[in-house]
């Protein structure tokens, strides 16, 4: 592989990356569009949490103004802090999701994941038991 060709393959997944990341919202947050529409929860439990850097090449995506911690790394490029979760779903399906806001959720939580455009966890108050 030439240098060239890797060039393009860095440009294209640090593309995809940033723009993978440009449409996260915090849990507490949802955009206009989703605003009434029903969103398929599912119950799981915490097994890994670790924290994560999410990029971001669109500035007026960070919200700076909710306090969270965005540093400026580049042209353009802004970065803040969050957190991947690993899920092992009631259903005994395991999926990751990573959310840019720290609810002090903790590993053996019960969580409930909010499917949709923006996909989410929340604490299960009320504990799933049917």
């Amino acid at each position: 592989m030439n240098y060239r060709s890797i060039a393009l393959c860095f440009s294209l997944l640090l593309s995809l990356l940033l723009n993978g990341c440009a449409k996260n919202l915090p849990p507490g947050s949802y955009d206009s569009s989703e605003v009434g529409k029903v969103k398929k929860v599912v119950p799981g439990v915490i097994i890994s949490k670790r924290p994560i850097h999410i990029y971001s090449a669109h500035p007026d995506t960070v919200d700076t103004a909710a306090g969270l911690d965005t540093n400026s790394i580049g042209t353009g490029v802004k970065r803040k802090g969050g957190y991947e979760y690993v899920i092992k779903l009631n259903s005994g399906d395991i999926v990751s999701i990573a959310q840019d806001e720290d609810l002090k959720l903790k590993v053996k939580q019960p969580i409930l994941v909010i499917y949709g455009t923006n996909t989410r966890i929340v604490a299960d108050e009320g504990g799933s038991e049917n």
